[in-house]
This record gives C-alpha cells, structure tokens and sequence, in this order.
C-alpha cells in the first residue's frame, strides 16, 4: 500500500541535513567571477552528483567503505580535512587576481560542493539509515524519489546565489568569502573533531 509518509519523512531529514542555505555561501564565493549560466551549470551538476553519491549509499549500504576497511568517521575526517583547506585558502588566497571564475578548477562541483558540502557524511548515513528502515521495494522507490527531490531542492535553492551576489555586489561578496571561509573552516574542524572523538573515545 503507498504511505507518502516515508517519501515526507526522507525527504525531510535528507533536505535538513543537506542544509542548501549553508552551500549558497560557498557556491557564491568559489565562483564570485562566474556568469549566472556557469553558475547555474555548476549548481545542477553538483546536484545531480549528489543524487548519485546518495543513491549509490542507500543501494549498497556501507560496503563500499568494507570494501576498502575505510570507517565512516574516517571519511568524516577526511571530508573536514578537504573543508579545512579550501576555508583556508578563502580565507588566505594566495592572489586575488587568480580568482577566474572556477576557484579550486573547474571540478568544484564534483569537491567541496558535490562533496562533502551536499552529499557529506551526515548525508550519506541519514540516506543509509533510511534505506535500511525502507522495508519494502515501495518504500525504497520513494526513498530514491526523496533523494531527488531533496537534491533538486538543493539546486534550486542555489539558483538563487546570482540574486545574492547582485544585492550583495562585489564588496559584499568579499566579504561573503571570508565569512564562509572562516564557517567552512570551522565545520571542517568540528568534522575532524566528531570523527576523532570515535576513534579516541578519551577525546570525548
């Protein structure tokens, strides 16, 4: 019998822990020379990235990761490492005229915006434990329906950065970028720090 309440229910724990709002930023300040349409084309592609990614975890669970002995929480502090770095260099860029329009090459959307930013590890463990609560083909479907919802939720909310940036202008923009450097910093250190907790439970 189809209950949309599972589909409600993913679709709202996945697009809450996505957090496109937290992305907008970032998205704003690694392509603040970019046209709308590179932007937007950037938006979509990480999206559709992070459809995969999740998909991907929900189908297999964590075997990827057994496969290759890797824990969760090292891939969290792997994603705080790479969160860590880029916040650094928004930060403290090495010259402010390098900043084309595709900071850190024309792959951002694959990393950091594809992942860790969209599809990071509470992402990726919020689709795993859904899936595994799914019960039945019906259920997975709409949980798969969910993931694409959420992620075109998340495009389009991103859509939006080029409206941003023409309230913001260039000024605010650089400002933006060391704000979001200084948060993007921060959420990689406190990844780090959730990871190593587990790993050295005196930490905690």
């Amino acid at each position: 019998m189809l209950d949309p309440t599972f589909f409600i229910t993913a679709y709202i724990s996945i697009l809450v822990i996505m957090n496109p709002l937290s992305t907008v930023g970032v998205l704003l300040s690694l392509t603040k020379n970019s046209t709308t349409k590179q932007r937007n084309k950037i938006a979509l592609r990480s999206s559709t990235f992070a459809v995969i990614v999740l998909a991907i975890f929900a189908l297999t669970g964590f075997m990827i990761f057994q496969v290759y002995s890797i824990t969760m929480d090292a891939f969290r502090i792997a994603g705080g490492i790479i969160l860590l770095v880029i916040g650094m260099r928004m930060l403290f860029p090495a010259d402010e005229t390098e900043h084309s329009g595709d900071f850190g090459g024309k792959d951002i959307y694959i990393v950091p915006l594809g992942i860790p930013m969209t599809s990071g590890p509470g992402t990726i463990t919020t689709a795993v434990v859904l899936a595994s609560q799914a019960g039945t083909l019906v259920n997975e479907g709409m949980l798969f329906a969910a993931i694409v919802a959420a992620c075109l939720t998340n495009y389009l909310v991103l859509r939006e950065a080029s409206a941003v940036q023409k309230r913001l202008g260039s000024d605010g923009v650089s400002a933006l970028v060391k704000i979001m450097g200084l948060l993007v910093c921060a959420v990689g250190v406190q990844f780090v720090i959730n990871g190593l907790k587990v790993v050295f439970p005196l930490l905690a």
